[in-house]
């Protein structure tokens, strides 16, 4: 592979439904107004679109050239602007081979290589053989001498390492984890934003008139009511058959140096995240599958991103309390902790329902006054009271020789571990009201992705937090308070992660 290649073909027509799939609501709008206008011509616009599209395809595979030597990729790329992108095998940080529905149509798969920079976004080859993905898997994972030594040998004389272990996502947890997917939200949001582009055309075409026949309703106020419900229904379908395709098949292989996550019915997608990569994990506990028992695992790696920028890694979509200690101690066995850590103290309770709730009143006393509403609207800030005690009872920081324990709620309850020698910063700051209670917010953040990712607590004791950062020991470490750390033991202490 010292010599430069260029992809198969495929990656033309790839490139183009990735441009359509990145614009889809764009284009749709475009279409729907488009369709609307009788000075649009419709048919020549779509067409048009499409060969211009694939000519622009066509273009990016020919300009695309990439080779491997001596451990570093050098990829070409750039219709115009030439760009010579060069990463070497020290500074990958995950390795993601993807066989989507047209690479799988020809055999192919796409291959992304990450590193901490933005810039490793453009190192993905859309359409190349397994053979050559895992080839350059190979040859990335080892050192500069090793892969001159190979190349001179002949590719794929060394074998992969071995899988020690094999772990699968059993069935029942995937159906429950497409059942309480909270990727529910954004296809209720996606149906919404098609159906108020799409509605004028739908009231010209007698389509509700279809449904009054035909729904069982005998008001208006009745038949909306049964729309909207159709719309939940809908989205729950999308969202569940999204989640049960995406995570389907879904395996977690463990190797000396890395783990192999794979995953994915239509779009087969693998992730290799070396062991020495991993910056953090938090468990996320939804409000739908808390009650049930059930959690997520998620890895932070400081090279992988997506689009958004995002670097976490989903470890395990769905796996029941009682079995994150031992699958930690399987796969990752020093996070596999169980520390002493410190509540916040009991004065700071107003502060967590007064955050939770003031907005919430506001809202409702509004609603209840201008709208006539009945009583029973005030449910909503009983249940902002409850909402903000809940956040006070799940917050906890915990602390050893080289792990820290973070714990907080938004909706959904998170547990993130930290060891402290992958910690890029951490403050401490007291807004004044902070200050008037003697409490502080602690944030750490570690690499991830592009831009980083934080954890915090709010409302510790002062000298909590002070303690926490004198602990981890930063250089450049910054906090807001000119205060000594004085040793605090009186606080109410749990045991976290507390799943046992």
């Amino acid at each position: 592979m010292s010599e430069f290649q260029r992809q198969h073909p495929v990656a033309a027509l790839s490139r183009a439904f990735g441009l359509i799939r990145g614009n889809l609501v764009t284009i749709i709008v475009f279409l729907v107004f488009g369709a609307q206008s009788d000075s649009f011509s419709f048919w020549w616009w779509t067409v048009g679109g499409f060969a211009f599209l694939l000519i622009a395809g066509l273009a990016n595979w020919w300009r695309f050239l990439y080779k491997v030597e001596d451990g570093l990729i050098h990829i070409k790329s750039g219709i115009f602007v030439r760009k010579n992108l060069y990463l070497t095998n020290d500074r990958i940080q995950v390795i993601d081979i993807t066989a989507g529905v047209i690479q799988r149509i020809f055999g192919l798969v796409r291959l992304d290589i990450q590193t901490a920079a933005a810039s490793s976004r453009a190192a993905a080859i859309e359409a190349i053989t397994r053979e050559k993905a895992e080839t350059i898997n190979r040859l990335l994972r080892r050192g500069k001498a090793e892969s001159s030594e190979e190349d001179e040998q002949g590719i794929g004389e060394k074998p992969e390492s071995e899988i020690k272990k094999t772990i699968s996502l059993p069935n029942k947890e995937l159906l429950i984890a497409a059942s309480t997917s909270g990727s529910f939200g954004i296809a209720l949001s996606v149906i919404g934003t098609v159906f108020s582009q799409v509605e004028p055309i739908l009231s010209e075409s007698h389509f509700y008139e279809y449904l009054y026949d035909h729904l069982p309703s005998q008001s208006d106020t009745t038949f909306y009511i049964a729309l909207v419900i159709g719309f939940i229904i809908l989205a729950w379908l999308l969202s569940f058959f999204g989640t049960l395709f995406n995570y389907g098949n879904f395996t977690l292989d463990v190797k000396e140096k890395e783990i192999v996550i794979s995953r994915g019915v239509f779009e087969k997608k693998r992730i290799t995240v070396p062991f020495n990569r991993i910056q953090a994990i938090h468990i996320s506990e939804g409000i739908i599958r808390q009650p049930l028992g059930y959690a997520s695992i998620h890895l932070e790696s400081a090279g992988y991103g997506d689009d958004k920028g995002t670097g976490s890694i989903q470890f395990f979509p769905l796996i029941h309390r009682k079995r994150i200690l031992p699958l930690l101690n399987d796969v990752l066995p020093e996070y596999q902790k169980e520390l002493n850590a410190l509540k916040p103290p009991s004065r700071s309770l107003r502060r967590y329902i007064f955050r939770s709730t003031v907005l919430v009143a506001l809202v409702t006393g509004a609603a209840w006054w201008w709208l006539s509403l009945n009583l029973a609207i005030w449910i909503l800030p009983l249940l902002a009271i409850f909402w903000g005690w809940l956040k006070y009872n799940d917050t906890a920081l915990g602390w050893g020789d080289d792990m820290i324990i973070l714990r907080s709620r938004n909706l959904a309850k998170s547990t993130a571990y930290i060891k402290k020698k992958r910690v890029q910063d951490v403050s401490v700051s007291q807004s004044p009201f902070q200050s008037y209670r003697n409490l502080c917010t602690v944030q750490i953040y570690v690499a991830s992705g592009d831009r980083g990712k934080s954890f915090s607590v709010r409302d510790l004791q002062l000298e909590d937090g002070l303690s926490i950062m004198q602990q981890i020991k930063i250089e450049g470490s910054n906090t807001t308070i000119g205060q000594e750390l004085e040793p605090a033991l009186d606080r109410p202490i749990v045991q976290l992660p507390g799943w046992a």
